[in-house]
Order: C-alpha cells, then structure tokens, then sequence
C-alpha cells in the first residue's frame, strides 16, 4: 500500500432526514456495526404427524445497530459540529410537525455508508455515552448507540438481496 492511500479519509457513513433533507456525516465510521434479520415461521401441528411442520410467515425488518463517536478535540470538528450532531440524531426519534397527532411520526432516515450500506430506516432506539467534558460542564466527547430498523413499502426478494446485499436502491417517492 502506497503512503498516498493510507493518508485517504475513506467514504463516512451518512444519516438524512427523509423528510427535510438534512443530513450529518459521521465524523468517525464505526468500528463495528450488527445487522440482524428475523424469520417468521408458523409452527403447524398436524394430528398423529411425528412432528410439527413449518410454514414461512414472513421475514422481519433488517435491525442495524452502530455506534457513532463524536470529539470536540478532534482538529476537523468543533464542539458546535458534535453538539449538533447530537441534536440532529436525537430530532429523529420524534414526530415530525403534521397535520394532527396520530398522522405523525418520526421521520425515515437514510442511512449510506459507500460500499457497506444504504437503507430508508426509522430509529428504534438511542442512547448517548458521555466521556468528557469542558469547564462549563458541556459535553465534548460522546458515543451514540443506535439502534436502526429498515422500513419499506414494496416486497423485497430474495435474489434482491442476492443481488445487492444491504444496498438498496430507492424505489419511489417514500425512498423504498
């Protein structure tokens, strides 16, 4: 490996609101991240069968969960880029402004990481892990746990996800 590609900043994976477009980009990528898929199936009992027979019910949501660190000290950032950061990932956990209260819901969010990811989600959980602090007691160094499920509006198959793993593409006005 040449000095010149070990100096490059590989691709950040990106959070956007759906909804309003904006977005902020990690400052660190992840370390690690966990996807998780669930498979439905119906037990079926069938009178004096030796055992019991499955049905396929359905497969759940893909569940994406990451942390995300964020340092005041770091020269590329400031403690205002972390504190936003902060508020923007915590601004997805609520409904968005909407006609009436039960239309309203928290905002989809785009999650990309080039090569890796690229998913239309909804924020399950989130959690923050605060490590330091300046002298006004302001935090300047945090990690944020996130815990992402993937929403979609049209069928995914399997030769899809053959085909393209957790990169989906956008299919219509809602990003999948």
């Amino acid at each position: 490996m040449s000095l010149a590609i070990a100096g490059q900043r590989p691709p950040r994976l990106t959070l956007a609101n759906i909804a309003t477009g904006d977005s902020i980009e990690a400052q660190f990528n992840p370390t690690g991240f966990e996807e998780a898929i669930e498979v439905g199936w119906a037990h079926l009992k069938v009178p004096g069968l030796s055992h019991e027979r499955l049905h396929f019910v359905s497969t759940e949501n893909l569940k994406l969960s990451l942390e995300l660190t964020f340092d005041a000290l770091d020269p590329a950032s400031s403690l205002d880029d972390i504190l936003k950061s902060r508020r923007f990932l915590m601004s997805l956990c609520y409904p968005v402004a909407g006609e009436d209260v039960p239309s309203t819901s928290p905002p989809r969010v785009l999650v990309v990481w080039p090569s890796v990811v690229s998913l239309t989600c909804v924020v399950g959980s989130l959690s923050f892990k605060y490590g330091r602090f300046n002298v006004q007691g302001t935090p300047v160094q945090f990690t944020a746990k996130l815990a992402l499920e993937e929403i979609r509006d049209v069928r995914l198959a399997s030769d899809d996800v053959l085909a393209e793993g957790s990169q989906r593409p956008a299919a219509g006005p809602e990003g999948g």
